[in-house]
């Protein structure tokens, strides 16, 4: 970066830093104020504090496009009003330079805040979930309100109840051949050790089918049931799920990072399980650079399309306004691509493209 830009740069990251450090304290401040109707002698002041400290990754991942939109509106704002932008382009700057000028903080930025987005806000998503919910007496993953299934080639796999991401209760597992099963295993509890699943307290039954005949009368045949049933106390297996996944069964979309996204979406593709708002979810995280860009275009035309004085909080409310309606649209395309059974590549690039084409054709109206 070159002086001007370096100088453009400081305007736009001190206003978007403000803008996401007052946010955080309202989100955060309403978040806390949530957790205290849940206060319990088990879940105490000082563990729903840090519930909330540890959602305000998750809360800043989120607002970071609304944010540098109101940070640009307002950092820009403010050169223009002490005309130190009609200076600019008196000295040679055109508006392209100036927007390519801004758009080099604004990757730096987008650049820090999806590594927090990826590798820090899921983690503390999982872990503030899990404090509250042992201390409610509640099961942080999917257990305590659903079972699940799980399917492979030969095998089905039941689990009634998840304690914790290392511990399951109550398994079934059936293995089948030519589509008749052969076994079942039923085991009171299964712990993850050195990548397998341990099983507790089994016991197995072998199913399966014999020839009777009547006098050695090839004439009268049947074939009899044969049942084995044998218990164990432990024995090690494998599964198509670990830790880390039956963590992220808890997490909402939005709150995945893009890789457990993806493999999460090839865990329910091969047990038949709808994964279409996963996959949506995953392409609005590819298109978020987009999104982000389009934010920043739509800010140009604004500040150089009207030269009279703006206030501050004026800024503020067309910000709100335009983060606010592209919200709306996002969800309204996402939404349709899901039940329609749409392209969720549609649904997630579309509203981006939306938005980048009106910011493109205002840009082109500026002289």
């Amino acid at each position: 970066m070159n002086l001007v830009e370096r100088y453009l740069s400081k305007a736009l990251i001190t206003y978007t830093l403000a803008v996401i450090f007052v946010l955080l304290i309202v989100l955060g401040f309403l978040e806390f104020m949530m957790q205290l109707g849940k206060i319990t002698e088990q879940y105490t002041l000082s563990k729903g504090l840090l519930y909330t400290l540890l959602k305000l990754p998750v809360y800043g991942y989120e607002i970071f496009p609304i944010a540098i939109l109101i940070g640009a509106l307002l950092g820009l704002g403010a050169l223009a009003n002490h005309g130190e932008l009609t200076v600019l382009r008196v000295t040679g700057w055109s508006i392209k330079r100036i927007f390519l000028g801004v758009m080099k903080s604004v990757f730096i930025l987008w650049i820090l805040v999806t590594i927090i987005g990826e590798a820090i806000a899921p983690k503390a998503e999982a872990y503030a979930k899990k404090i509250r919910g042992e201390a409610l007496n509640k099961d942080f993953s999917i257990g305590s309100k659903h079972s699940l299934w799980m399917k492979e080639e030969n095998r089905f796999i039941f689990v009634g109840k998840t304690i914790s991401a290392t511990k399951l209760l109550d398994i079934k597992i059936y293995f089948l051949n030519n589509n008749e099963i052969t076994k079942i295993i039923y085991a009171k509890s299964a712990e993850y050790k050195n990548n397998k699943w341990l099983l507790s307290d089994l016991i197995t039954s072998n199913f399966g089918w014999q020839d009777k005949q009547i006098n050695a009368s090839k004439e009268y045949k049947w074939q009899a049931l044969t049942y084995q049933k044998h218990a164990q106390i432990s024995q090690s297996i494998t599964m198509p799920i670990n830790p880390k996944l039956l963590q992220n069964l808890n997490l909402e979309t939005r709150y995945m990072g893009i890789v457990d996204l993806h493999r999460y979406i090839s865990f329910l593709t091969q047990n038949d399980l709808d994964a279409e708002p996963y996959r949506l979810e995953f392409w609005r995280k590819i298109a978020s650079p987009l999104v982000i860009f389009g934010m920043i275009a739509l800010v140009f035309p604004l500040i150089f399309g009207s030269q009279r004085q703006v206030s501050i909080g004026q800024r503020v409310f067309i910000g709100i306004i335009i983060g606010m309606g592209f919200h709306l649209l996002n969800q309204i395309f996402g939404n349709l691509s899901v039940v329609y059974n749409l392209s969720p590549v549609m649904g997630a690039f579309l509203p981006s493209i939306i938005l980048i084409v009106i910011a493109l054709v205002l840009m082109t109206r500026l002289r």
